[in-house]
């Protein structure tokens, strides 16, 4: 039996499967025989359904979490709390003596996270004495990259090593490519001035 042949038994073996994409405005689309049709509309963003009660202190003063622990009073006061940067979230649940920062960020790759990021290291440095949560909806891209950048500037830290100091502390973030891209660009003496 050739390699042709072998690859064409193994085929027919393989169980037909769908592809369905999601663009960034929920409409979801299928294509079938080569023609595109589109679907019911999502969401444009994953749905995260499971908690994630997981703070991680990055250094002192610093923490990082998703959104699930923003909410949860008595987290808060476990670390100790006292100020919260949302990254792109809106809280709907906020506590007396919390001070509540916000900074809008869509977690898409052509995002401009310059600005949000000037804004965000002054928030940080300006709030670390009292402990300061830093959280998007996940605690994967948008909040870790703003954590990234302050430690670049902070430590002036390489985006390579500010990223392995953060993993090492929570193993799941995963900024997406257009941030990383632009973090492993930036030049930290800009960002300098804001710490």
């Amino acid at each position: 039996m050739n390699f042709q042949t072998l690859i064409k038994k193994k085929s027919m073996n393989l169980r037909p499967s769908r592809t369905v994409t999601t663009d960034t405005f929920g409409r979801r689309y299928e294509i079938v025989n080569g023609v595109k049709k589109e679907l019911t509309q999502g969401l444009p963003f994953v749905v995260d359904e499971k908690p994630d009660m997981h703070i991680a202190c990055i250094i002192h003063g610093l923490f990082l979490s998703s959104q699930d622990p923003a909410v949860s009073i008595e987290i808060l006061k476990e670390y100790d709390i006292k100020h919260i940067l949302s990254v792109g979230i809106n809280l709907n649940l906020k506590f007396n003596n919390i001070e509540y920062y916000h900074c809008e960020l869509l977690d898409l790759p052509e995002s401009d996270i310059l600005s949000p990021i000037k804004t965000c290291i002054n928030i940080i440095h300006q709030n670390r004495h009292e402990n300061i949560l830093v959280h998007c909806n996940a605690g994967v891209s948008r909040s870790p990259t703003i954590v990234i950048s302050y430690l670049m500037a902070l430590e002036n830290l390489s985006y390579d090593d500010a990223y392995e100091k953060v993993k090492s502390k929570r193993n799941c973030i995963k900024p997406n490519s257009g941030f990383v891209q632009q973090l492993k660009t930036l030049n930290v003496s800009d960002l300098l001035e804001q710490v």
